[in-house]
């Protein structure tokens, strides 16, 4: 299966699971997704190269034309995290690194302070994984989490990941090569009914 040739309009829909909405980022999600980013930013500094201290809502602004580019380009499908119920912005996931001669991607979230431990960051990642496989027909998804992250290394492990080893000094974090653990999931195993990983609404 060739992987789908990934225009804007590849993911013009938002994906549904049980409390959440995943959508691309809109222009009008500034203040929403600068308000989450805000309360989060002492936890993303330690671990994502894009975030500061001192975030501006100049970088947020930012950040919303480069997912668009992004989307357009066919390099990454970056999501806002959004609840069905009250139309919270709770974070972002994405499939970034989109390397349609592997059929491969990376796998990226995170979830803003206030509703981290409900199981919101495992939900969103399994329906992006899934969709993957899927609708883009990729064969392979990684995901790379900070040696020390242990909160965020919880995800991959729910969702039936595989671990793969240390990536050493993979990321440049605000001065400082982090070592990253490494995992993958295979489309074969994902979709096998009797393995296919479950939603998950527990921590984190």
């Amino acid at each position: 299966m060739a992987v789908i040739a990934l225009r804007e309009s590849t993911f013009s829909e938002a994906l549904q699971t049980e409390r959440l909405l995943l959508r691309p980022p809109r222009r009008g999600d500034l203040i929403a997704l600068d308000s989450a980013i805000a309360e989060t930013l002492p936890e993303l500094v330690r671990w994502l190269p894009w975030a500061h201290p001192g975030h501006q809502r100049a970088d947020t602004r930012r950040y919303l034309r480069s997912a668009r580019l992004a989307r357009i380009q066919g390099i990454a499908l970056e999501c806002l995290l959004v609840l069905r119920d009250s139309g919270e912005v709770v974070g972002i996931a994405s499939l970034h690194r989109l390397d349609p001669s592997r059929r491969s991607a990376g796998l990226g979230y995170w979830v803003r302070a206030s509703r981290q431990g409900r199981g919101y960051a495992t939900e969103a990642a399994h329906a992006l994984v899934m969709d993957g496989f899927r609708r883009l027909g990729l064969h392979r998804i990684e995901a790379h989490v900070a040696t020390d992250n242990l909160k965020s290394q919880r995800v991959p492990e729910k969702l039936g990941f595989s671990l793969e080893g240390i990536a050493r000094a993979i990321e440049l974090v605000n001065g400082e090569w982090l070592d990253h653990v490494q995992y993958s999931l295979l489309a074969r195993d994902a979709l096998a009914p009797a393995s296919a990983p479950a939603p998950a609404t527990g921590r984190p």
